[in-house]
């Protein structure tokens, strides 16, 4: 890990962006103020040459890099939810932001500079906006959503800088008791189970998420907690970002549920590229775990 130096500077002083960055290449002039669209995926790994820096704006995150001689500098700066696009936009700059958080020192040639998404590093505790319940001998497939995390790395071989989260989620408790359970992230859905309702949103990773409910009763979907750091990411060419899919049943007079994490990538996506690799691994194709660690404390 890179030693990181850091200056109070938490305003942004923001230059004319003059150039566009492109896809897999270097940085190109361009007339000030313009406007362009990543050709590419915005994580396409891109050269930024000495004096030049890189501007990515996904979901609520705007985050600003400058190559300087022999450091990286990085601003960030959170953007607010109804200003959110459903593109993300990627531009260079021709100049160093002259105020920023973070400076990491590195020598060599680092022009290279790859920004890959990631998963959250911990369970993602997922509660819909109004209740749903499935009932006895169901089945649905609901499409959930999680923000994404970014990992920031330069030069070749590449060198971690570090990994960020594009939205901060709160921390929550999940489990039956105060003593068994575990810190998740807190997130919310629409719980939609209808692929042509999802809205385009580069900051969000899909998970499909196949409920069969076998027991005899209806089964409340108050809340769930996604094992994101078992999950691979994969993304497509029209920038939209998957996870493979998690199939859960629940037995009929049992506090066990199977889990299952599919080995492929989705179905419901083309040209799927691997992003990223689980963060930990689940040991085996199928888990069973006890009801009330999925479902919190729920009988």
């Amino acid at each position: 890990m890179l030693e990181a130096l850091y200056s109070r500077n938490p305003q942004p002083n923001r230059q004319p962006l003059g150039a566009e960055m492109a896809a897999g290449g270097t940085l190109a002039a361009m007339p000030a103020e313009s406007t362009q669209k990543a050709r590419k995926p915005w994580w396409t790994p891109r050269k930024v040459a000495v004096g030049h820096g890189l501007e990515l704006t996904v979901g609520t995150l705007r985050l600003t890099l400058g190559h300087g001689p022999d450091e990286w500098r990085i601003e960030r700066e959170s953007i607010a939810e109804p200003e959110v696009s459903g593109k993300a936009r990627i531009q260079g700059r021709r100049t160093l932001p002259s105020e920023y958080q973070e400076r990491y020192v590195i020598g060599g040639d680092s022009s290279r500079l790859a920004l890959t998404p990631m998963l959250a590093d911990r369970n993602v505790v997922i509660r819909p906006r109004q209740p749903v319940f499935l009932l006895s001998g169901q089945k649905v497939t609901l499409f959930l959503s999680t923000p994404i995390w970014l990992k920031l790395e330069v030069g070749d071989p590449p060198s971690l800088l570090r990994e960020m989260p594009v939205t901060q989620l709160s921390d929550t408790w999940f489990g039956p008791s105060t003593r068994e359970g575990e810190i998740c992230y807190a997130g919310r859905t629409h719980a939609r189970h209808h692929i042509d309702e999802l809205p385009r949103r580069p900051h969000r990773a899909i998970t499909p998420l196949h409920i069969h409910n076998k027991a005899s009763t209806p089964l409340p979907l108050e809340k769930f907690s996604l094992p994101v750091p078992m999950l691979a990411l994969y993304g497509s060419e029209n920038g939209s970002l998957w996870t493979q899919r998690v199939t859960l049943t629940r037995e009929d007079q049992s506090d066990l549920a199977a889990v299952r994490i599919d080995p492929q990538p989705p179905e419901y996506a083309e040209k799927l590229s691997l992003l990223a690799r689980p963060r930990q691994d689940s040991g085996r194709s199928g888990l069973v775990r006890a009801f009330s660690l999925l479902f919190g404390n729920q009988a």
